[in-house]
């Protein structure tokens, strides 16, 4: 979901985020817990031309938790974080790695001394800043005030040491969001003169999603207030314990006298429904005022999720990217069954979706593995969402409890549903996800592709102002293969032949005429009259697709590969055009329409080169650097593949293999079972595979299947230095492959 167009990754970052980098050890010893490995710093750099690296959040959270709190930044990307920047406070709800309009950014809490309600007057500067997965600590230099934050699943516990003062102030801005911009359309603040307590909120917009919100806060503080007062506008009210406004600022404060070392402690907690709701959070959360406990708490948390993957032999540089990589892979979408309004409480209901289209590929597929639970919960909630919608279209964007008909691709929801099913998660009613899929192939899909077999650049629809012919044709094509597949395990043989039929519509935006670089026949945008678009084959982005060209979809139909390859001109050809594609830079690896591209070389015999492009692609993780905006995890998620030596064709069983980049790789699956991969060897000098077996039994093919993995056992490779026969049929040609593994990579 990348909002700007690809760009080098071989920029430098700039001061502050090498900063921030620098505040992250990079040698540790083997005993440190897999959770002080995560460095949540990954993924908020920048280049030299203000590109943000990952947009991501340095703050602490839960797994999959409904808060997220962090500290904000002047300036910020839409994550609300660049690391050079001025802290103006720090609120409670953030996305993971997205770009676009910000979101969220709600209930900023700042500490300062003296009353500041102004984003830039709340502004300062900070010092000796440390962040963990768990929890998050920084100096504030202009007021010389220690602030520090631990999170739990809906609420926060802050601590704030001020130095001896009269003027301590604490402020809660109700209406901002991201970057100071007001958020709140109607709302309200109150506060009990007694205790302090605050509470709040209303109905919000302008986020990603721009569908009206309610969300609503409550937060108490450790000692009563030696004065207390509300803003509505510009105008403050001392004493006041009442505010409320339509769409102008909102905010109260809270004054305390502190002395050295004597900190105050605020707890938040924040709700989809109601006030009420955010007390009983908090009530359950936090119940005391033990940061220490929390803390605690929070770090056993991760130690116990980021388990499921442990790595053995990899330098420490390569520990904290892999366990930051799986740390993110674990933030969103979030889980707030029991706090969306309209919604069952007793089913689950899955939020923050920002998209499926970023998710399905990668994230998924990784949590299928040892998470499955969760998969089955968000699918699950897809058939609640079902149910409850009018239409049932599961949109592939659900955030702040909203439906938002943002297609980008086509119907990813039915990929994720695909993949669980290929997959065999248990605890799904398949029927019922049937449904939800054969709801979107018989009314969802646009018009024109439903009757004529594309999706056409020029028809009339209300599915999405992003969807674009190429790419919607040959996303909602893939869908209906999976459809099909579905209906076929499902015993409805009529559906299964007509939608396998449909999944062949890919072929009508294949244009046989276009040429480039001396190949023809690429993918590109169709009328309803039937005549294709006059795009050249290097452009199409944001005219014939959603963030691609035309080289880089042509090697897009997952579901159809052999005739892929025909349309190209046969495996030689096929061979010569990817090749010189990822050479030319013509393929994206920051974005998500190539995230498979690189194991077609598996499914044609060249293995060796496989290896080689995921070896280039993993090296873009760097420093606090990813190859594009995390968008959820997918990034992240990723780079565990990419280290353990496979790749999911997400919708499918099967995974395509290119090698462990360390010694070993252990998967801890739910039942107890593991799943080893050894890289014998493995290391920067060795990125090619010499052989492999699977529980002792040579692999001739560069596949496996899901199944092999849930049983456990181990997949061993023997890594090397140079391209070997391995996989590829006995057609290798030594010269050759070193050859074509000595090119300039030129990729972006």
């Amino acid at each position: 979901m990348n909002s700007k167009m690809p760009h080098c990754l071989s920029s430098f970052l700039l001061a502050g985020a090498a900063v921030a980098l620098g505040s992250f050890a990079l040698t540790r010893a083997a005993s440190v817990p897999v959770e002080d490995l995560v460095d949540p710093f990954m993924g908020t750099g920048f280049d030299a031309s203000e590109h943000d690296l990952g947009s991501c959040m340095p703050g602490p959270c839960l797994p999959h938790a409904s808060i997220y709190p962090s500290p904000e930044t002047l300036e910020p990307p839409p994550s609300g974080y660049r690391p050079n920047q001025p802290i103006v406070g720090f609120a409670q709800l953030h996305t993971q790695g997205t770009g676009g309009n910000p979101s969220y950014g709600n209930f900023l809490v700042t500490p300062r001394r003296g009353l500041a309600i102004n984003e830039v007057d709340r502004a300062s500067g900070k010092s000796h800043e440390v962040a963990r997965a768990y929890s998050y600590s920084v100096h504030l230099t202009k007021d010389d005030i220690e602030a520090e934050v631990v999170p739990s699943a809906h609420s926060a516990l802050y601590r704030f040491t001020f130095p001896a003062a009269d003027d301590a102030h604490l402020t809660i801005d109700v209406a901002r969001k991201i970057g100071g911009a007001l958020a709140l359309d109607e709302g309200s603040v109150d506060v009990d003169p007694v205790t302090g307590a605050i509470s709040g909120g209303g109905l919000f917009s302008r986020n990603w999603n721009p569908a009206p919100y309610k969300v609503f806060f409550a937060a108490r503080v450790s000692q009563a207030p030696s004065a207390f007062g509300t803003w509505a506008d510009q105008d403050v009210s001392a004493g006041g314990t009442h505010a409320a406004i339509r769409g102008r600022p909102l905010g109260a404060y809270l004054r305390f006298k502190t002395a050295p070392g004597q900190p105050v402690y605020l707890k938040i907690a924040v709700s989809f429904t109601s006030v009420e709701q955010a007390n009983r959070w908090l009530d359950a959360e936090i119940p005391a005022w033990d940061f220490a406990g929390l803390r605690a708490t929070a770090a056993a948390a991760w130690r116990k999720e980021l388990s499921a993957i442990t790595i053995a032999g990899a330098p420490a540089e390569e520990q904290r990217i892999f366990y930051t990589a799986l740390w993110h892979s674990f933030v969103q979408p979030r889980d707030r069954t029991g706090d969306l309004p309209g919604f069952d409480p007793r089913q689950p209901i899955w939020d923050d979706h920002y998209t499926l289209w970023d998710t399905w590929q990668t994230l998924f597929p990784l949590l299928a593995i040892i998470r499955p639970d969760v998969v089955r919960d968000n699918v699950n909630a897809f058939i609640h969402r079902h149910r409850h919608n009018a239409d049932g279209y599961v949109a592939e964007a659900f955030i702040q409890g909203k439906e938002f008909k943002v297609g980008q691709g086509g119907n990813e929801t039915d990929n994720v549903i695909g993949d669980a099913y290929a997959k065999g998660i248990a605890g799904i009613d398949w029927t019922e996800a049937y449904a939800v899929m054969k709801n979107h192939a018989d009314t969802v899909r646009t018009p024109h592709y439903r009757e004529r077999g594309w999706m056409a650049s020029d028809e009339v629809h209300d599915y999405s102002h992003r969807i674009r012919s190429g790419s919607a044709t040959l996303g909602y094509a893939y869908n209906d293969f999976l459809t099909a597949q579905v209906a076929q395990g499902l015993g409805h043989g009529d559906d299964a032949a007509r939608y396998l039929a449909r999944s062949a519509n890919w072929r009508n935006v294949w244009d046989d005429s276009l040429t480039s670089d001396g190949f023809r026949g690429f993918v590109r945008a169709r009328a309803k009259s039937g005549k294709f678009s006059t795009t050249i084959a290097t452009k199409g982005y944001g005219t014939d697709f959603y963030e691609g060209t035309c080289w880089a979809y042509s090697f897009n139909v997952p579901h159809d590969v052999p005739a892929m390859i025909e349309k190209m001109g046969g495996r030689e050809v096929f061979l010569s055009r990817l090749q010189h594609a990822l050479q030319k830079g013509y393929i994206d690896f920051g974005n998500e329409p190539s995230f498979m591209t690189p194991w077609l070389f598996d499914q044609v015999g060249r293995p060796y080169l496989a290896s080689y492009w995921a070896d280039i692609l993993r090296r873009r993780y760097s420093g606090i650097n990813l190859p594009g905006d995390d968008d959820s995890g997918a990034m992240s998620s990723f780079y565990i593949f990419l280290t353990a030596g496979i790749f999911p064709v997400a919708g499918t069983n099967v995974y395509y293999l290119h090698g462990a980049r360390v010694p070993e790789v252990v998967f801890q699956l739910p039942d107890g079972k593991k799943f080893t991969v050894i890289g014998e060897n493995a290391g920067p000098s060795s990125p090619y595979v010499q052989s492999a077996t699977l529980n002792g039994v040579p692999l001739e093919r560069p596949k496996i299947d899901h199944a092999s993995i849930t049983a456990g056992g181990t997949l061993r490779f023997v890594m090397g230095p140079r391209p070997s026969a391995w996989g590829t049929g006995g057609d290798f040609d030594a010269g050759a492959a070193a050859k074509e593994t000595a090119t300039t990579a030129l990729a972006p």
